[in-house]
């Protein structure tokens, strides 16, 4: 490559020779010339030879070196910029507080003045003040404003408007549990299930391997439905949140405040969000609701809300839901999740949680997990436990091939120790049909007593299933029949159903655009 770049040189130098470029001069000018260019070409062949005496990897070392140093002077500027702009907006946002407030003193009518303050969102990702830390402030005559250390949003008003919301109902002292075992029988005093005939055991297999995965699509579309629910909830809250004041009183004399703000986030989406809180007439109910979007320029979007409450009687509750849209590698991908969690004044305590995903390419996932538990020294029925846990999910690859899941468990004090029993199964199949389906149903005593029963089914796609299992107590088959293979090749509700029904996600403003209004 080197004597290639000094024959093109030479040849350059004969060429503008040769095109006049030099027939200004005179001929000795010529012949320095030519001899500066070759003693400048003879120069850095010497130097070439010299970097070529050096090894390999001492010069890749150096090039490495090199790249480093560059790339850390690059970073310390970019910081130094970041920290040179955070002082200019904390100055500028020093300022105009400070001279808000100053209008507010004299006329009492200003305006709000939105300020874009670092994100203080918690770990889950929601935005403005936590709920649990917050106690209301004292009521001096039922209606006077007792502000906050938070900028509020105030209505131009001079006296202070009535918050239109509906108060809390107050959650019920006991939680309704299915905790109910199948697996064991309670007319049986035997604490371990009946064993079967090896015909009621094929049987049981047979009916097994044509289980359908408890996904309860009923329950997915009220899902959906309370999804929808949830955004039009949040958009309209955020429409509405330049009507209201940051204080009133309801009829029913409970007091509300109403909080706004405007976050960045540290990966830079611009998040806003109000929130209302409130106390009942009585002292005895605190509660809060909380909404915001969040969206940057480059096709991130969310919608989100959180309500929590608590009461004197000691029930405590929260309910989280969030969508959003993303773009990655020029493909959009959707994502719904939800969290509820409840607990009352006896130490009886449940929660649900929901995640789903979907992308443009036809992948989908989605999972749930509820669980619910009482106090173990609660009196139960045969076949009743103090905890109890549910999850199930489904995964598809867009291509044809799909992984589905359940497990549910229970236990249940007994005095001294806990009985546990439960059952789950999955399956996985690749895009051709070829899989396995299978399963287990289990019983653990309080003293160490064992029991279980598995089952499987292979598909090869040959129109024969191989099915086959076993269980603690002696029983066991391995048999093949003709049947043919059914699974869920792609998900009932996939990526184009959710992204027609996020019809307010799709309408939630980027920075930019909401800037230009």
């Amino acid at each position: 490559m080197w004597k290639t770049a000094v024959d093109r040189e030479r040849k350059t130098v004969e060429f503008q020779q040769i095109a006049g470029n030099l027939a200004q001069t005179d001929n000795d000018s010529d012949g320095d010339g030519d001899g500066d260019g070759t003693v400048d070409l003879e120069k850095k062949s010497e130097e070439f030879e010299k970097i070529l005496e050096i090894s390999k990897e001492e010069r890749d070392r150096i090039q490495r070196v090199q790249v480093i140093d560059r790339a850390a002077a690059a970073i310390a500027a970019a910081r130094d910029i970041i920290r040179e702009k955070k002082s200019a907006d904390k100055d500028i946002n020093s300022h105009e507080s400070t001279g808000g407030e100053m209008d507010a003193q004299q006329g009492g009518t200003q305006s709000r003045s939105i300020l874009v303050s670092p994100s203080e969102s918690s770990a889950n990702g929601v935005p403005g003040p936590d709920f649990w830390s917050w106690s209301p402030p004292p009521s001096i005559d039922g209606n006077s404003d007792n502000s906050s250390d938070v900028q509020k949003v105030r209505k131009s008003s001079d006296t202070p408007l009535t918050i239109p919301v509906a108060m809390k109902e107050r959650s019920v002292d006991f939680l309704s549990i299915p905790f109910e075992s199948k697996l064991l029988d309670t007319n049986n005093s035997s604490p371990i299930p009946p064993l079967q005939s090896l015909a009621e055991v094929e049987e049981v297999q047979v009916s097994e391997s044509i289980l359908e995965m408890p996904f309860k699509k009923e329950e997915e579309r009220e899902l959906g439905v309370q999804f929808s629910a949830h955004a039009a909830e949040a958009a309209h809250a955020l429409e509405k949140d330049d009507e209201l004041s940051s204080y009133g009183v309801t009829a029913g004399g409970s007091r509300c405040w109403r909080e706004t703000g405007i976050e960045q986030r540290p990966d830079g989406v611009i998040c806003r969000w109000t929130m209302i809180r409130g106390v009942s007439a009585d002292q005895e109910v605190e509660w809060q609701e909380k909404f915001w979007e969040a969206a940057d320029d480059f096709g991130y979007k969310e919608l989100g809300s959180e309500k929590s409450g608590r009461d004197a009687t000691g029930n405590v509750w929260r309910e989280f839901w969030r969508e959003s849209m993303r773009q990655e590698s020029g493909l959009m991908h959707l994502e719904k999740t939800a969290d509820k969690w409840g607990k009352n004044g006896k130490g009886d305590e449940w929660q649900e949680k929901w995640w789903e995903h979907y992308g443009a390419s036809g992948q989908a996932e989605k999972w749930a997990h509820k669980w619910c538990s009482i106090d173990p020294t609660t009196s139960l029925e045969a076949g009743h436990a103090h905890v109890w846990h549910e999850r199930w999910g489904e995964k598809y690859d867009g291509h044809g091939g799909s992984t589905k899941y359940t497990d549910k468990w229970a236990e249940r004090c007994e005095g001294d120790g806990w009985a546990k029993w439960g059952d789950k199964w999955d399956e996985n199949f690749d895009l051709n049909g070829h899989g396995v389906k299978q399963g287990e149903a289990w019983w653990e005593g309080k003293h160490g007593e064992q029991w279980n029963r598995t089952w499987g089914e292979r598909h090869n796609g040959s129109g024969w299933v191989h099915k086959y299992g076993k269980s603690s107590s002696g029983e066991h088959w391995d048999t093949h029949a003709q049947q043919d293979t059914w699974y869920e090749r792609f998900p009932h509700f996939g990526f184009y159903h959710c992204f027609e029904n996020s019809v307010q996600l799709r309408e939630v403003q980027k920075p930019s655009e909401r800037d230009e209004q």
